[in-house]
């Protein structure tokens, strides 16, 4: 059974993003801000990687859709225990439903029967290439995973909601987007961190796949929230339950 891994590249969510004012549009100021796996993704390819480890699954394919900058980091997957590392080249941002078309396309070629997704990426919070790709596909899908298993092509799975936890079955193929608890993503080795600088990289491209990529929306312009007014500092509860009188909240 091969596995399916989409892999995207964030700014690191630990260092503060600032808006620059160099222009009047303010846009973020992420260039001294380095890129890394989006850490739901890292939980996608952990699991993965779990899985095949017990004997469940036999290839983890990790796959980004983005420039060939990108690279550096599709190596990490490799060092993480991805199989293999796929690039889709692009060099503009572009749309959610292009992304979910590539995935569709490539596990159709690759005949994947599992694609394990980020719940959501830090840098949009969208959450959305895991339903749209489910939808495209025909298969059913779980969102925010915190627990899965594996038996006779079909998964038992805990998924956190509102209030609690579901418990479902899903056949496969199936495509599924992880929590946080699902698992703790290890470090990669230097060992394999030098296994994987010597691994080809895949690179295909959207036309190889019969696809024509969408750009993004493009967000126009970004703006700080406005100040707080200044705060009334109250000496007791009768002084509040004045104010809240006066205003008609209490009569």
């Amino acid at each position: 059974m091969k596995l399916l891994v989409p892999v995207k590249m964030v700014p690191n969510p630990t260092l503060p993003v600032r808006l620059s004012r160099e222009t009047k549009k303010h846009q973020p100021d992420i260039d001294h801000i380095p890129l890394i796996i989006n850490p739901f993704d890292e939980i996608a390819l952990e699991e993965a990687v779990l899985l095949r480890e017990a004997k469940i699954a036999d290839q983890v394919i990790a796959l980004s859709i983005g420039p060939e900058s990108w690279d550096g980091e599709l190596r990490t997957a490799l060092a993480l225990g991805a199989d293999r590392a796929v690039r889709i080249n692009s060099n503009s941002l572009i749309s959610q439903l292009s992304i979910a078309k590539c995935l569709k396309e490539y596990a159709i070629k690759e005949s994947i029967e599992l694609i394990i997704c980020g719940r959501q990426g830090v840098d949009l919070d969208r959450g959305t290439i895991g339903p749209m790709t489910a939808a495209l596909l025909g298969w059913g899908q779980a969102t925010f995973v915190s627990k899965l298993k594996i038996s006779d092509r079909v998964i038992s799975i805990t998924r956190e909601v509102d209030g609690g936890q579901e418990e479902i079955v899903l056949p496969l193929p199936a495509v599924i987007t992880t929590e946080l608890g699902l698992n703790t993503p290890r470090y990669a080795s230097l060992p394999s961190i030098m296994q994987a600088r010597r691994k080809p990289l895949e690179q295909l491209s959207a036309q190889e796949l019969g696809l024509e990529l969408e750009n993004d929306i493009m967000v126009d312009q970004y703006l700080e929230p406005p100040p707080r007014p200044p705060v009334i500092r109250l000496n007791s509860v009768g002084e509040l339950k004045d104010i809240l009188t006066q205003k008609g909240f209490l009569s």
